[in-house]
């Protein structure tokens, strides 16, 4: 009942459960931000709660990325060389340097009212953002090449259903780059409104920006959902 596989499977499901419930979270936030017809101070608020909810799906992608290639291990569903245990190790070790990367973003881009973050945080910060969204690039690239190859016979995953939700998981990742390449116009709409007031043109930048990124959101809530029934069915 308590095996290492069971606990680590009991967490996987939760933190998918996590990803999806934040996320919506997040787009429910996200569209009173949006909405003109409230005042700039209640749409300050729910860019602050946005804000935190986003760091569900954000630390989610990670742990779920850790917790997957030890299940993978540990199941006997691939990495069955001695370079599994290994791996896994080295997954974890990495995955909690960038949890530690990701939060430490957040604590950087969101001070309290007045405050500001030490120089030497926000070069930091600068830096990783990059490394960020290099290590997700080349994540993504690396899931689906592995994934492909398997599908062939010819990777370390040697279950067919489990090739599949690599190249979804893949997938998500691509859409999560999708989503941090409008943010920064999306932050300089925002800015502009809480600065200097709401206005036609203003708000239709934001809502430009809106359609775009929603785009990216709902495909990711679509194979989330379809990755959990491929878990389950295991076809």
């Amino acid at each position: 009942m308590f095996e290492p596989y069971i606990i680590i499977k009991f967490f996987h499901i939760v933190m998918a459960g996590i990803w999806l419930g934040t996320d919506m979270g997040v787009y429910s936030a996200a569209k009173k931000l949006r909405d003109p017809n409230l005042t700039i101070e209640t749409r300050a608020s729910m860019g602050n709660l946005s804000g935190i909810l986003d760091m569900g799906p954000r630390s989610a992608l990670v742990i779920l990325l850790m917790l997957g290639i030890t299940l993978t291990f540990l199941g006997g569903w691939g990495f069955n060389a001695s370079y599994g245990s290994n791996l896994g190790l080295l997954a974890f070790i990495a995955g909690l340097a960038w949890l530690a990367g990701i939060w430490h973003q957040y604590w950087v881009d969101h001070p309290n009212l007045g405050e500001e973050r030490p120089h030497k945080h926000i070069q930091f910060q600068n830096i990783f953002r990059k490394l960020d969204l290099f290590l997700r690039v080349i994540i993504t690239g690396i899931l689906f090449v592995v994934a492909s190859l398997s599908l062939t016979g010819n990777g370390p995953i040697e279950a067919y259903w489990l090739s599949i939700k690599l190249i979804l998981f893949s997938a998500i990742i691509a859409c999560g780059i999708g989503i941090r390449l409008y943010i920064p116009q999306a932050r300089e709409a925002i800015a502009d409104i809480f600065k200097n007031g709401s206005s036609p043109e203003r708000e239709g930048k934001l809502s430009l920006n809106r359609r775009i990124s929603l785009f990216f959101v709902k495909s990711i809530w679509v194979l989330v959902a379809v990755i959990i029934w491929i878990s389950v069915a295991k076809f």
